[in-house]
Parts: C-alpha cells; sequence; structure tokens
C-alpha cells in the first residue's frame, strides 16, 4: 500500500511539473503570437515562429512567404524571428525599416494579447469556479475576544466594507489599525452571509505586500511553528512543524500550540527530570517528540531554552484555508473584472516595493522558481489553481515585458519613440549592444533569484 501511494504521490508531482511548464509555454506562445499577428497585419517579414526553445524537433516552410513554423526541444520559450530585426537588411519589410509607430504596435501586441488571455482566463476562473478567498480553517480561541470575533469556517468576504480580492486587501484594510479596534467584517459561512463585529487581537504592522502575519493573527487566524534549522541529533527534522503539546493521552486531547514563546515558556515551568513532550508535524505524519529537562531553564533567556529543546532558529507561519465563493452573474463580472486589475496593481506594487528596499530580492523567482511554485499550487489546488496562476503569469509576463529594460519590449519601444521623435534612428550598432548586455544581464539577473529561492 505504501508502495501504491509513493508511486501515485511521484507521479501527481511529474504531472503538476509538466502542467507547470505547459502554463509558461502557452503564456510565452500567446506573446509571440500577438507579434506574429499584428506584424503580419503590417506586412513585416517574418522568417521564423518558433514554440519552444533549442534544436528543432519539427519544421515546416511555407513556400509562398518563405515562413518557418518549428516546434523546438526546449520548452521554456519561443520566439517570432524578423527579418531585420537585429540586423540590417534591403528589405522593404524588415522590421526596422518599416515606421517606428508600427514597431511599437507590433512589440507591444505580444504583451496585449497576454494581458486579454490573463484577464479573460481570470474571469472565467471566478465564472466557473468562483473566487478563491481566505477561509478561517485553524481558528485561535481567546476567551478575551469572544464576543468579538470570526468564528470557524468564515470567509471573508468584506473588511470595512471594502471587498477582499486577494490578501493584499486584508493587509490593506487592516494596516496601521492596533489591538482592540473595533472592525466590521462581511463573511459567508457555510452558504450564510452575514456581518460580524471583531475587535484585533494585536497591532497590524505589515511592512510589505509579503508581510501578512499581523493582520491575518489579528483577526484570529492560527499559526503554526515552523523549524527553519534543529541543532545535531534533536528530535527535530527542518521543515517540522510544532503542533500541539502532548497530555499523554492522544493527539485529539493536546493542547494547540500557537507560537515558539508558549514552547518556551512551558519548558521553563518544568523540573530537572520532567518530559517535555510534544506533537509534531513531519511532512504528512504525526510524531511525538520527547525532550527531557536536565537543567533549570527558569533562568535562561529565550534563546538558550531554544538552543536545549533542539532548536536554533524556527518561524511562525500562517494555518489557514481557502474556499472559492460563488457569486450572481453580475457580481461575478465585476469580481472577475476588478480580481484581474487587482492582480496587475499588485505587481506594479510589487515591483515599488523592490525598488524601495520594502521588498528583497528573496521576494522574486526565475523560470526555475515559477515552474516549482506553480506544480505545487497546481498540485494542492488542481485544474482551478491552473488556470488562476495561468492568469496570473499573463498579466504578469505583460506588465514585466513592456518595462523600460534593456532586451524587453518596453526598451524597443523606447528606442522607436526616440526614433520618432528625432526622425531617424539611433545608431543601431549601438542599440544592439545595449539589448545583448541587456539580455545577459537578465539572464544573469533570473538564475541569482533562482539560486536565492534554492539556497
Amino acid at each position: 500500500m505504501y508502495s501504491l501511494l509513493s508511486v501515485t504521490a511521484t507521479l501527481n508531482s511529474i504531472i503538476s511539473i509538466l502542467l507547470a511548464i505547459l502554463v509558461l509555454l502557452i503564456m510565452i506562445t500567446v506573446h509571440e503570437f500577438g507579434h506574429y499577428v499584428v506584424g503580419k497585419l503590417f506586412k513585416f517579414k517574418i522568417n521564423e515562429f518558433a514554440i519552444g526553445m533549442g534544436p528543432a524537433i519539427f519544421k515546416k516552410t511555407n513556400k509562398q512567404t518563405g515562413e518557418v513554423f518549428s516546434i523546438r526541444a526546449l520548452p521554456l520559450g519561443g520566439y517570432c524571428a524578423f527579418e531585420g530585426e537585429d540586423e540590417n537588411s534591403d528589405s522593404e519589410n524588415a522590421f526596422n525599416n518599416k515606421h517606428p509607430l508600427k514597431r511599437i504596435a507590433v512589440l507591444v501586441s505580444g504583451a496585449a494579447l497576454n494581458l486579454i488571455l490573463g484577464v479573460f482566463v481570470l474571469m472565467l476562473t471566478v465564472g466557473i469556479y468562483g473566487q478563491l478567498l481566505l477561509k478561517i480553517h485553524d481558528f485561535k480561541e481567546d476567551a478575551n475576544y469572544s464576543e468579538y470575533s470570526l468564528v470557524e469556517n468564515d470567509v471573508i468576504l468584506k473588511i470595512e466594507d471594502k471587498t477582499i480580492y486577494m490578501s493584499t486587501d486584508i493587509i490593506d484594510a487592516l494596516k496601521g489599525k492596533s489591538q482592540g479596534d473595533v472592525v466590521k467584517i462581511t463573511v459567508q459561512n457555510n452558504g450564510v452571509q452575514c456581518d460580524r463585529v471583531i475587535k484585533l487581537r494585536n497591532d497590524v504592522t505589515s511592512s510589505n505586500l509579503t508581510d501578512n502575519i499581523s493582520a491575518f493573527t489579528a483577526i484570529g487566524v492560527g499559526t503554526l511553528e515552523k523549524i527553519v534549522q534543529p541543532t545535531e541529533n534533536s528530535g527535530f527534522a527542518k521543515g517540522d512543524y510544532i503542533v500541539k503539546f502532548d497530555d499523554g493521552v492522544d493527539y485529539g486531547t493536546g493542547t494547540r500550540i500557537y507560537t515558539i514563546d508558549e514552547v518556551i515558556q512551558k519548558a521553563k515551568t518544568l523540573s530537572v527530570g520532567d518530559m517535555l513532550q510534544l506533537w509534531v508535524l513531519s511532512g504528512n505524519e504525526r510524531k511525538q517528540v520527547f525532550i527531557p529537562i536536565t537543567q533549570d531553564f527558569s533562568s535562561l533567556t529565550n534563546s538558550e531554552v531554544l538552543n536545549k529543546l533542539g532548536i536554533i532558529e524556527s518561524k511562525a507561519v500562517l494555518n489557514y484555508s481557502s474556499q472559492n465563493v460563488k457569486f450572481g452573474f453580475g457580481e461575478t463580472l465585476k469580481r472577475g473584472f476588478v480580481y484581474s486589475f487587482n492582480v496587475g496593481t499588485t505587481i506594479f506594487r510589487t515591483l515599488g516595493e523592490l525598488l524601495t528596499g520594502k521588498l528583497g530580492l528573496e521576494a522574486m523567482g526565475g523560470p526555475i522558481t515559477t515552474i516549482t511554485t506553480t506544480s505545487s499550487a497546481i498540485e494542492a489546488g488542481g485544474f482551478n489553481y491552473f488556470l488562476e496562476i495561468l492568469g496570473f503569469i499573463g498579466i504578469n509576463l505583460a506588465i514585466f515585458n513592456l518595462l523600460p529594460i534593456p532586451a524587453l519590449d518596453g526598451s524597443r519601444v523606447v528606442f522607436c519613440l526616440i526614433e520618432a521623435i528625432r526622425k531617424k534612428p539611433l545608431n543601431r550598432k549601438v542599440e544592439g549592444v545595449i539589448h545583448g548586455v541587456g539580455l545577459l544581464v537578465l539572464l544573469g539577473f533570473c538564475i541569482l533569484v533562482d539560486l536565492l529561492q534554492i539556497f
């Protein structure tokens, strides 16, 4: 039975990775197809349209136009090769011999088609599956807030009458509020919609778009303590989650642990010879960890206690789930469109926080990170998540490609605009060097951010 489950899990992982690669391939092909369609419209000479990169495994030539259609071995890219795009050509239909405004139309068409498809897919997802919203899955009970609290299985629709589409909307709605502040939250619970008045359990001090811990814990979302680095020969493994105190009966009766401070304070109350007993989630398995108390911990610092327990570093991780909520036709159209708009603005905001230093490079990822993250999401959420990520990547590619970064379409648009204003191009060789160097820097940057994610 174990062997069969292992094979099934491996097969599911492989399928998820292949689907993640397919997501990237679809959006890159759509992008290049946008260039192709508008290029044909303005009679640009196109030498080749390729799906994938590397050596060709299939080629077909249009005898009338000379265009080559190819499918290539590496499914991580594609291109639409115009005559005279990066070199001089005598053909009147060569890329650089066309009017700058026509070239701009061709350059932006790839991003435009990505954007259109991304918005369409996200609207389709909301229409078919409903809006994916935060669900209170692991609710932290607290008697001090029992009368002003969310309850288990609440799905958050609005905060202070502001519609929630993404987790960043929750951060925005609560940012700057303090412990004890009263907030109205509209929820759906088992199909019934209602308003709840809650008191925030802590100050909301989110520093950037990914810093959602204080916002989520303020409304009662539970956390798990994740082991980032255990000591040698401890009972913990890297990636374990501390879940409960073990009272010696069974897992169900154990006392839930939300923060590492609870473990530290518990250890400080124990006497020499006692045993600290914990339930830990390791992968998909529950295990018991027994830690003998060999000295008095009461006078030690928190970090010293942790080290004695076998933990060098841990961090709090939010424990929540998501649920698709369906709406009427009009509300679905509205939500789908606004959701797509919010995805786009969030990308701009993320870029802004990267430039101002609010977000570090570890928040970014290259192709490898995109594939691994996408495959994990697809494996967890199925076809629904496949469509969501397809839409995200479409909008992301559209925005990123139009940034004025050398080698990207946005930079080429800038050169075309300069040419249109000056009535003559800049030195083609200089432009070619700028784009070539830009491409190398961009590839190096992608490798760097992938390595940061891996290590």
